[in-house]
């Protein structure tokens, strides 16, 4: 009697403790896939973070509209306001919906500009200066454009580098003025607004890698998901699409600025 209790007691411990052992390789196989899916949470935060639908620029550049390019010499432009460039100041907001396989988003985006001229105005009918009256050439280059970014690169393997590319239509609104108000001459106000085209090429530099951690909090609270510097070449040809003479107010430079993603 005493030898079946004893081993129907050792059966009941050995099954005790395999049954421990079970739950202790359960419970060590739960706690690495829940480690193993965190991580894998994590990186995708980190790599992709909340969705991207627009992006905004900030942009900054020389710009020397070409108002004398038809004639030889120096022209009206160059001889009243230098050969100088003026500073150009814009904004641009894209809308980026749809994603291309392997390459990047694509989508319209809008921009705006400005940039004036100013100097002494001349005496009438003379070539003298005249040291209390001004005269000033202002234009705002507007263009709607399609957008490509090429940013699966930095999506699949961390290359902070976004290649990207513009081509649309483009607007020029300028207006002269001269003392107080707009200049006129034989009544004739001197505003207007020249069509053309625009293009642009450039690159982005990621500034996500110098501090990730900032840059996922940045996400979590605003939904800004990537901060870039960026280089891009612009040609605004700004000069009536060749149906009618306008004034020629594009131009082409570099222009450097400050993008981010939403």
């Amino acid at each position: 009697m005493n030898c079946h209790l004893r081993h129907l007691a050792a059966a009941c411990l050995a099954g005790s403790a395999a049954l421990l052992v079970v739950s202790a390789a359960g419970a060590q196989s739960t706690r690495s896939d829940w480690r193993q899916h965190d991580r894998s949470r994590i990186q995708r935060e980190e790599r992709y973070g909340s969705p991207q639908s627009f992006a905004f620029e900030l942009r900054f550049a020389p710009y020397s509209p070409e108002v004398d390019e038809e004639l030889s010499g120096a022209g009206p432009f160059e001889g009243t306001f230098g050969d100088g460039s003026q500073f150009y100041f814009g904004m641009e907001l894209d809308w980026l919906p749809l994603r291309i396989p392997y390459v990047g988003v694509i989508g319209p985006g809008f921009g705006w500009g400005y940039t004036s001229a100013s100097a002494k105005a001349f005496q009438a009918g003379t070539d003298t200066r005249a040291e209390a009256e001004e005269t000033s050439f202002t234009i705002m280059p507007m263009h709607l454009s399609a957008v490509l970014r090429a940013d699966e690169l930095m999506r699949k393997t961390g290359v902070p580098i976004v290649p990207y590319a513009k081509a649309g239509l483009g607007m020029g609104l300028w207006y002269t003025s001269s003392g107080p108000g707009t200049a006129e001459v034989d009544g004739v106000r001197g505003e207007g607004i020249s069509w053309g085209t625009h293009l642009a090429l450039g690159a982005m530099l990621a500034l996500n890698w110098m501090d990730r951690r900032s840059s996922s909090q940045l996400d979590v609270t605003t939904g800004i998901n990537h901060t870039y510097l960026f280089g891009e070449w612009m040609y605004a040809n700004l000069d009536g699409l060749g149906s009618s003479p306008q004034m020629h107010v594009g131009t082409s430079t570099w222009i450097l600025g400050l993008a981010l993603d939403m």
